[in-house]
């Protein structure tokens, strides 16, 4: 059975396979899915902010007391909810950076597709706008049109 940062390190391997897939136009997500997990996500990141924001004040070293035994035990404590390596902090941000990773695969299928739709439409508007600009100019060779008389 896999630990904790095994699991973390094999679902962030994953996630880069899914990336590269994607790039490489292999694995298809159909957008209204990939917008959706991508919610799912930003949701969870925001969830995960928030402990993450929580674990500083998961201990209280002063609450241990004044013996110096009861201050290495707080400090202990500290170091295992916010410090730098196998805290729970840094378990957060590995979460985090996991998750984040899956938003990049997801956006790849719609923020791409919004991109080329706002391309498209711009030069599509160009083209329009220059279409209208002719016709609003006669042509120097046509006649004034009349209609027809009954």
């Amino acid at each position: 059975m896999a630990s904790g940062s095994e699991y973390l390190w094999s679902a962030t391997e994953k996630w880069r396979e899914l990336s590269d897939q994607a790039e490489a136009g292999v694995l298809e997500i159909p957008e209204e899915v990939a917008s959706h997990c991508d919610a799912v996500c930003a949701t969870y990141l925001d969830h995960l902010d928030d402990m993450l924001v929580k674990t500083a004040y998961l201990v209280d070293i002063d609450a241990y007391g004044t013996l110096p035994s009861a201050q290495l035990l707080g400090a202990k404590f500290k170091r295992l909810a916010d410090g730098e390596q196998g805290s729970a902090a840094a378990v957060i941000r590995q979460h985090i950076e996991v998750i984040e990773l899956m938003r990049s695969v997801f956006r790849r299928y719609f923020v791409d597709t919004e991109a080329v739709d706002q391309s498209v439409g711009a030069r599509i508007g160009g083209i329009g706008a220059g279409l209208g600009s002719r016709s609003a100019t006669p042509h120097p060779f046509s006649r004034p049109r009349t209609p027809a008389v009954p």
